[in-house]
């Protein structure tokens, strides 16, 4: 998967650019854009990297393991919702893709807005997750096609006006919870979420802190990220699982012999966040199922670059995506294979499956709620994998879940329906 274009490279292998432009770089010093990188700008909308830097100073705390662990009751109560769904619906075809989404927006709801959005609770989709579907759909277009968004931009037509206007109202699905978020808890409420780390951060190195706009710029942008990675992930998951019955067992004996809690609740996570099995299945699931194989914009830095004999000019807009280097064949034995054991080997440790699996992304500009995702994804497949049996329901096919780019993945049919049974506890 390679795209050039003006003054914009995706690749994996720079290689490739050298086979079509040799080293002519001319092509790359054409005007550029961003589509994420509309103002008011977010830290994933960053491209300069000393801005990033800063922003990223202020917020790695936030993230960090033990303020995570603090959030933990607030993640299990919205599993112990989600199990709740599943189980009042036994041997029935579930679309997980909507309960999965759901799950993983209550929990963002509660983290960063102080609120449950009641997706669980609820038969209609929240709007705010149709106005991320719109968002990204919209990204894409103006992306790929701008021309075309352009004419859109121009068309008086109120149901294209309301598409347009998705991040508008993202933005503003932020500054609304934050503000009731503030009028009800004040800003030192002492709250076990990470809201209250965003509002009370403050920089080790005299950075100033965050404004107001800032912090519910950042959460609606972590709202939207948080969803659809999360919950497309467990999708995937789940559905590998469904095809994999014997898998599933082995999985079920890892988890029952370090907790036995499944038939009263949810595990806590320091009793399976070092489950072997549960790792390499999630790391498979992540490597053969990237939620996020799109690129995103990164900037070269003063000076340019020289990259496998190729000098990229300064200020070059270039991007990376995982989506190919984790199905490398020199790194990744059978790579279109389902193989959570090859995590578990001493393949898993060569540099090249390390150098190449990156499904948060690497160095500086790595995912900062990579650790919030490994909790949810821990905790959720350990509980409902732990109670139940999972097959595919007749409606959900290979077909159906061949994978559709709207920036972030989504399954051709749109849903995942999936069948559950209680397992009888041993």
């Amino acid at each position: 998967m390679v795209r050039i274009g003006p003054n914009e490279i995706s690749f994996a292998n720079i290689e490739v650019v050298k086979d079509i432009y040799g080293q002519n770089t001319e092509f790359m010093k054409a005007p550029i854009y961003d589509t994420f990188s509309v103002p008011p700008l977010g830290i994933f909308s960053m491209r300069d990297k000393a801005t990033h830097s800063k922003r990223r100073r202020l917020l790695s705390h936030v993230f960090s393991q033990s303020n995570l662990l603090e959030t933990e009751p607030l993640v299990r109560e919205v599993i112990r919702r989600l199990v709740r769904r599943v189980g009042d619906s036994p041997e029935l075809p579930l679309d997980m893709l909507s309960l999965f989404r759901r799950a993983a927006f209550d929990i963002v709801g509660e983290l960063f807005l102080g609120q449950s959005f009641g997706g669980l609770d609820s038969t209609k989709q929240p709007d705010f997750l149709a106005d991320m579907e719109s968002f990204f759909i919209n990204s894409g277009i103006q992306g790929g096609y701008r021309w075309i968004h352009k004419f859109l931009e121009i068309l008086p037509v109120p149901a294209i006006r309301h598409f347009l206007t998705a991040r508008d109202r993202i933005i503003g699905y932020g500054r609304n919870a934050f503000e009731s978020y503030i009028d009800h808890y004040g800003r030192d409420s002492g709250r076990k979420d990470l809201l209250t780390k965003f509002i009370t951060v403050k920089s080790d190195v005299g950075d100033d802190p965050l404004s107001d706009q800032e912090i519910y710029t950042e959460i609606a942008n972590l709202v939207f990220a948080g969803t659809d990675t999360t919950s497309t992930t467990l999708t995937y998951l789940f559905w590998e699982l469904a095809k994999h019955p014997q898998l599933q067992a082995r999985l079920r004996g890892e988890l029952r012999s370090t907790n036995d809690s499944y038939s009263d609740g949810i595990p806590e996570f320091k009793d399976i966040q070092n489950c072997s099995l549960l790792d390499a299945c999630i790391n498979e699931a992540l490597r053969l199922h990237p939620a996020a194989p799109a690129s995103l914009q990164r900037e070269t830095p003063s000076g340019g670059k020289m990259m496998n004999g190729v000098f990229i000019p300064e200020k070059t807009v270039v991007s990376m995506q995982c989506y190919t280097t984790q199905r490398d064949p020199d790194a990744f034995n059978d790579p279109e294979a389902f193989t959570p054991e090859r995590w578990m080997t001493a393949n898993g440790s060569t540099p090249g499956m390390k150098a190449l699996f990156m499904p948060y992304s690497q160095g500086t500009r790595a995912c900062l709620g990579k650790n919030l995702a490994q909790m949810e994804l821990k905790l959720i497949t350990s509980s409902l994998i732990g109670m139940y049996d999972v097959r595919l329901a007749p409606a959900t096919t290979e077909e159906s879940m061949r994978t559709k780019d709207h920036f972030l993945v989504m399954p051709k049919g749109r849903q995942c329906n999936l069948i559950f049974s209680r397992v009888a506890k041993e």
